[in-house]
C-alpha cells in the first residue's frame, strides 16, 4: 500500500518512558469498530500535527480526532521496560521492534475500559504537539508489525472471559428454566393420556365426551413434554439474542397456554383417539398455532402497532387471566396425584384419598406464603427479591433429606407416587433392570420433537373444529408482550421499541413452529433473575442457548429425580397468583357488571373449554359497552341558557343589545343543550324523554324557550336509531312544546353529524303552514363564498333599502336550522330574537346583505362614505351623539378607499402595521401561518385596528376571499391625529379596546359553560 510519510513517531509512555511507534503510517489504516457484537473496517484519515514543542504528559491510551467527526480510539503498544531512562530514548528507537509495534483499535466501550466520552480541546492540542515534537526523527524504514490475534481472537477471548465471569448468572438462569420446564412440561398433555394406562383409572368412569383415558404412543410422555418446553425456550433465546434491544433477555415457552394445548388435546382425541396419528395431529397445530402468533406479533410490530393490544377490554383480558389461574391450580392437582381432577364427589374422593401427596404441595405453598407475607421491608415490599427461585430450588434438597430421615429409598418413593415415572421402568411394581444414565439419555427418543408430524395422516377436520381454539390462543397471547417489555424496560433502565420486540417475537414463533414447536416469549420474571445476578451480553445469553441444549438432551433424565410436590407446587403457586389476580385484586377495581363478566369468563373457561370462554368474553365485552353506553355516559353534557354565552357579533346596534339583554325575550329565552358520547339506539329514548320533561317544566311560563339549540359538536357517532329520533324530536318540539325555532349545530371539525343517515336534510325540511309568508333560511343565499360550510344565517338590509322582501323574511323565520358551530348558532337565533322584536335593527348591522336591493357596485362614492359612517357608528362602544356622529364622519373623510382583487394577500402575519381598513365590500380571511386557525371577516367590520393603536407587527395573515373595498386609515394619518385631534384618534382607540374585551368575554364564558374552546 501507498504511505504517506516513512517516519518513526515516539510517544511519551508510562513512569517517564516512552513508547515508541514504528514504522510509516499508511493512508488507510483500517480502525476495527466494535459495537453492539458487529465489527466493520473503515478507513482512517492521516493524523495532520502542528510542528510546535509540548511538555509530553500522555498516557499508553492516546484519543484520536477524526477529522470530520469525533470518535473514540485507542492506540495500544507495549511499552518499553520500566527500567528505560531518557538516556535510552535513542537506543528505543533502533530497537523499537523488539518491544513491539502500533497497534490501533477504535473501540466503543463503556467507561470500564478507561476512555472518557468526550475530550476538551487542550487534550487533544497536546496530542498533536507530541505528534509534532518527533515528526522530524527519522529511522529506517520499518512496517507495523502485524498482530492477528488482535482481532477476532481477542474479542472471542474476551467473550469468554465474558461468560466466565458471569457463569454464576447463566447457570442460575439455567437451573431457573428447568425446574419450571418440568412441571410444564408434564402439563401439556391432559394425565389421562399416559404411558400407565393403570394410573388413569380414575379417568375411565367418566360419561363426558371429553373425558380421556388411554396409553400415549410414545414412551416416556413427561420427557416429551419437558423437550417441548425447552425448544421452544431455546427458538426463543436465539433470536431474542440477537434481535432484541435488551442486553439480557431470557426467553421461555408461553407458560399460560396450557389450557389452549389441553383443549386441542380434546379435539384432536375425539377425532382420531390416543395413536401416532392424534399425537401428529396435535403437533402440527401446535406448530401452526405458533406460526399464527409469530404473524400477528410481526404484523403488529411492522405496521408499527404495537399498542393495539392496550385495546382490549381489561375486564376481558383479567377475567381470562382468572380462568387460566384456575386451570393452572387443577393442572398442579392433576400433576402430584397423577390422576384427573373433577368438580364433583369422584373427584373430591380421589383428592382425599391421594392427599399424602397433594398434602406436601400445600404444606410447602402454605411455607412460601408465610415468608413472602414476614419478610418484608417498611414499605411492604419483599426483603428478598429472589425468595421464590429459591425457595422453589430448596424443595429438592428438602424432599431427599425427608426420604433419608424417614428410611425411604428413592424406588418406594417413586412407587407410592412422590416421584415421576422413570422411563426405562414405565410399569410400575415391576422388577426393571438398572439401566445407567447414559442409557437414560440416549435411548432413541431425544429427538422425537421432531419426527412426531407426518402431513400423510393429519386429521384435517379437527384442524378445522380447532379454529376457535386457535383464534383465543393468538388473541390471549397478545396480552404478554405489551406487558413483559414495558415492564423490564423499567426494571433494567432500557429505552426499548416496542414495535422491534414485536418483530423479534414474530421471528422466534414463527421459527419454533416451523418445527412444531410451541410458543414463546421474553419472560419478564426470568429476565430480571438474568440481569440483577450480574448477566447480560451476547455472549452470556448465548451461553444459556448452549445450556438450553444442554437440558434438552439430559433435562428429561435429571427430571426424574425431581419429586411431583416441587412441580406442583411450583404450578399452585403460579396458578394461585393468576387466579387471585383476576378475581380478588380485581374486586375493587371493577364495577358490579365487569366484575360479573370476569367470574363469567372464569367459570366458562374450568367448565366449558378456551372457546366457551372466548365467546363468554365478547359477549361480555358488547354487554359492558351497550350497558355502561345507557347507564354511564348520559348523552346530555350540559343544559344552559344563551345569557352569558353571547356571540361573535358585536357590532350591533345598541337598540338590538338592549333586546338581547332583555330577561323576558333576550338570550334567557335560547335553550342549548350539549349532547356527547355515542347516540345509538340504547339511549335515544332516554335523551328524547329528559329533552321533553325540560321543555314540559318550562311550559306556559316566561322562561319557556323560544329558541332550542342541540349541539352535536361533542358527540362522537349515532346509529340511524337515533338520527330517526332526533328528526322526530324536531317535530315534537315545535308541536308540543311550542318552540318557534329548533338550531342543530354539527361541530365545525367535521362535515355533517357523524351517522350515515342524510339527518342535516331531513333536519332542513320545511314543514308546510297555512300562508306563503314563512321563509326557510336555508334557502336564502350563503353570505360567505365557501359553498362546503354552513353560514349564518343572518338576513340583513341595506341601509336605507326598501324592500319589502327582505323585511318579510326577517319577520317570518324559520323553523329549523343546520349550523356548523355554536357561535353560528348563536349569532342566528340573536338575529331572530330581534327580528322578532324590531326587524329593521338588522339593517343597520354589520353583517353581510343577503337581501339589499341596492348593487354595491352601482354606489358612489359619497354613498359608499355614508355607508362606511354607518358601520363605524355601530362598532364604536360610546353612546351616540351629533358631535360623536360628526367625529365619525371626519374620521371616515381622513379615510382611503383602497380596492384588492379575490386572493390578494393585504398583508403577511409579522409584517408592520401601517393601516386600520373597515371593510365596505367583500369578505376576507385572516389565519395563523402554520396552523389551521382562521377567521373570516364581513363586511362592516373593522380589521387591523389592533396593529395600528400599539405599534406591533401584524399577528395573522389577511387575504381576500372575495374582491373587497375598504377604507383605510393609515399610520402617518393616525399619528397625526393623536397629536392634533385626540376625539378622533381614540374612537380606533376604544374599539380596539372593545374587540378585545369581546374576545375575552368570548372565549372566556364559552370555556367557563361549554367546558370547550368555540
Amino acid at each position: 500500500s501507498d504511505f504517506m510519510r516513512e517516519e518513526e513517531h515516539l510517544l511519551p509512555g508510562t513512569n517517564g518512558v516512552e513508547g515508541v511507534v514504528v514504522g510509516p503510517m499508511p493512508l488507510n489504516t483500517p480502525f476495527h469498530h466494535h459495537a453492539g457484537g458487529a465489527e466493520f473496517d473503515e478507513p482512517s484519515e492521516e493524523l495532520h500535527t502542528d510542528q510546535q514543542e509540548s511538555d509530553p504528559s500522555h498516557t499508553n491510551n492516546l484519543d484520536l480526532m477524526d477529522f470530520g467527526r469525533t470518535r473514540r480510539s485507542r492506540m495500544s503498544f507495549v511499552a518499553p521496560p520500566e527500567t528505560a531512562g531518557p538516556s535510552d530514548r535513542t537506543s528505543l528507537r533502533t530497537r523499537a521492534p523488539q518491544y513491539g509495534a502500533l497497534l490501533l483499535n477504535d473501540y466503543f466501550e463503556e467507561e470500564s475500559e478507561g476512555v472518557e466520552d468526550e475530550y476538551d480541546e487542550k487534550k487533544r492540542d497536546e496530542m498533536h504537539q507530541s505528534f509534532a515534537r518527533y515528526q522530524t526523527q527519522k529511522t529506517d524504514k520499518i512496517r507495523p508489525h502485524p498482530c492477528p490475534a488482535h482481532g477476532p481472537i481477542k474479542r472471542l477471548g474476551k467473550g469468554f472471559a465474558e461468560v466466565v465471569e458471569q457463569s454464576p448468572a447463566i447457570i442460575a438462569t439455567n437451573l431457573l428454566i428447568l425446574m419450571v420446564a418440568v412441571p410444564f412440561g408434564v402439563a401439556y398433555f391432559p394425565i389421562g393420556w399416559t404411558n400407565d394406562v393403570d394410573s388413569s383409572s380414575g379417568c375411565e368412569g367418566g360419561d363426558g365426551e371429553d373425558d380421556i383415558a388411554g396409553s400415549f404412543p410414545l414412551p416416556g410422555k413427561e420427557s416429551l413434554g419437558i423437550r417441548m418446553a425447552l425448544f421452544a425456550t431455546l427458538m426463543g433465546q436465539i433470536v431474542m439474542t440477537f434481535a432484541s434491544n435488551f442486553a439480557n433477555p431470557v426467553s421461555f415457552q408461553l407458560l399460560e397456554n396450557v389450557p389452549f394445548y389441553h383443549s386441542l388435546a380434546h379435539i384432536v382425541i375425539q377425532e382420531q383417539g390416543y395413536g401416532m396419528d392424534a399425537l401428529a395431529t396435535l403437533f402440527f397445530l401446535f406448530g401452526l398455532s405458533s406460526v399464527m402468533v409469530g404473524l400477528v406479533f410481526f404484523t403488529l410490530g411492522h405496521l408499527k402497532l404495537g399498542r393495539v393490544a392496550y385495546f382490549f377490554p381489561a375486564h376481558v383480558l383479567v377475567g381470562c387471566i382468572g380462568g387460566i389461574g384456575a386451570f393452572i391450580i387443577v393442572t398442579a392437582i392433576e400433576v402430584t396425584n397423577n390422576q384427573d381432577f373433577s368438580f364433583d364427589m369422584d373427584g373430591i374422593i380421589s383428592l382425599v384419598e391421594n392427599f399424602h401427596l397433594f398434602g406436601l404441595v400445600v404444606l410447602f405453598e402454605v411455607t412460601l406464603r408465610v415468608l413472602s407475607a414476614v419478610l418484608v421491608d417498611q414499605n411492604g415490599n419483599p426483603s428478598f427479591r429472589f425468595l421464590a427461585p429459591i425457595f422453589f430450588c430448596s424443595i429438592v434438597p428438602v424432599f431427599y433429606l425427608g426420604l433419608f430421615i424417614l428410611g425411604i429409598s428413592s424406588n418406594q418413593a417413586r412407587e407410592w407416587g412422590y416421584l415421576f415415572p422413570d422411563p426405562s421402568c414405565p410399569i410400575p411394581n415391576a422388577e426393571c433392570k438398572s439401566v445407567s444414565f447414559h442409557d437414560k439419555v440416549y435411548n432413541g427418543h431425544v429427538l422425537d420433537v421432531f419426527k412426531v408430524i407426518d402431513f400423510r395422516v393429519i386429521s384435517w377436520t379437527a384442524v378445522a373444529k380447532s379454529t376457535g381454539t386457535l383464534l383465543a390462543l393468538c388473541s390471549f397471547s397478545l396480552i404478554h408482550v405489551p406487558i413483559n417489555i414495558p415492564a423490564f424496560a423499567v426494571s433494567s433502565n432500557v429505552d426499548v421499541d416496542m414495535n422491534n420486540e414485536l418483530v423479534a417475537h414474530g421471528y422466534s414463533n414463527m421459527l419454533s413452529g416451523l418445527f412444531g414447536g410451541l410458543q414463546n416469549v421474553m419472560t419478564y420474571s426470568f429476565s430480571v433473575l438474568f440481569q440483577k445476578s450480574g448477566g447480560g451480553g451476547i455472549p452470556a445469553c448465548l451461553s444459556i442457548c448452549a445450556g438450553t441444549v444442554f437440558l434438552f438432551v439430559y433435562g428429561p433424565a435429571i427430571a426424574v429425580y425431581f419429586p411431583r410436590c416441587m412441580a406442583g407446587t411450583l404450578l399452585l403457586h403460579i396458578g394461585l397468583d393468576l387466579f387471585l389476580e383476576g378475581v380478588y385484586d380485581s374486586f375493587r377495581n371493577f364495577d358490579a357488571l365487569e366484575y360479573f363478566g370476569i367470574w363469567l369468563i372464569t367459570i366458562s373457561m374450568q367448565v366449558f373449554g378456551m372457546s366457551a370462554a372466548l365467546v363468554a368474553g365478547i359477549l361480555s365485552a358488547l354487554s359492558t359497552y351497550a350497558v355502561q353506553s345507557i347507564q354511564h355516559l348520559d348523552p346530555i353534557f350540559r343544559v344552559m341558557r344563551a345569557t352569558t354565552l353571547r356571540s361573535s357579533a358585536w357590532g350591533r346596534p345598541s337598540e338590538a343589545m338592549v333586546i338581547l339583554d332583555n330577561a323576558e325575550n333576550g338570550r334567557s329565552r335560547i335553550l342549548i343543550l350539549q349532547l356527547q358520547g355515542h347516540i345509538f339506539f340504547g339511549n335515544i329514548a332516554d335523551l328524547t324523554d329528559t329533552i321533553k320533561e325540560i321543555l314540559a317544566k318550562t311550559k306556559s311560563t316566561d322562561e319557556h324557550p323560544i329558541i332550542v339549540v342541540l349541539d352535536f359538536t361533542l358527540v362522537v357517532g349515532m346509529d340511524s336509531s337515533a338520527a330517526h329520533g332526533i328528526t322526530k324530536l324536531k317535530g315534537l318540539m315545535h308541536q308540543l312544546y311550542d318552540v318557534e325555532v329548533s338550531i342543530f349545530v354539527t361541530g365545525g371539525h367535521r362535515e355533517g353529524f357523524p351517522c350515515e343517515y342524510a339527518l342535516s336534510a331531513a333536519l332542513c325540511e320545511t314543514e308546510p303552514v297555512m300562508n306563503d309568508k314563512s321563509v326557510d333560511f336555508n334557502d336564502v343565499p350563503a353570505s360567505s363564498p365557501d359553498p362546503s360550510r354552513a353560514r349564518r344565517g343572518s338576513v340583513n338590509i341595506s341601509a336605507g333599502s326598501k324592500s319589502m322582501k327582505a323585511v318579510q323574511a326577517v319577520r317570518e323565520f324559520p323553523k329549523n336550522r343546520v349550523c356548523t358551530s355554536l357561535d353560528e348558532a348563536l349569532v342566528f337565533a340573536e338575529d331572530i330574537l330581534i327580528a322578532r322584536e324590531n326587524s329593521f335593527l338588522l339593517t343597520q348591522s354589520p353583517q353581510a346583505h343577503l337581501y339589499d336591493d341596492v348593487d354595491d357596485g352601482d354606489m358612489t362614492e359619497q354613498e359608499e362614505r355614508a355607508q362606511a359612517t354607518s358601520f363605524l357608528e355601530n362598532i364604536v362602544p360610546m353612546e351616540m351623539t351629533p358631535q360623536l356622529k360628526k367625529t365619525i364622519a371626519s374620521f371616515v373623510a381622513k379615510c382611503t378607499r383602497k380596492e384588492y382583487n379575490e386572493s390578494q394577500i393585504l398583508w403577511r402575519e409579522g409584517d408592520f402595521s401601517n393601516c386600520a381598513n373597515i371593510l365596505l365590500r367583500g369578505t376576507v380571511c385572516a389565519t395563523l401561518d402554520g396552523t389551521k386557525v382562521r377567521e373570516i371577516v364581513n363586511k362592516g367590520n373593522l380589521f387591523g385596528e389592533l396593529g395600528l393603536v400599539d405599534s406591533s407587527n401584524r399577528l395573522s395573515t389577511v387575504t381576500a376571499v372575495t374582491n373587497v373595498v375598504v377604507y383605510s386609515m393609515d399610520k402617518k394619518t393616525f399619528d397625526s391625529l393623536v397629536h392634533n385631534n385626540q376625539r378622533e384618534a381614540r374612537l380606533l382607540e376604544r374599539t380596539a379596546i372593545r374587540y378585545l374585551a369581546h374576545r375575552v368575554q368570548h372565549v372566556s364564558n364559552r370555556i367557563y359553560e361549554t367546558h370547550c374552546l368555540p
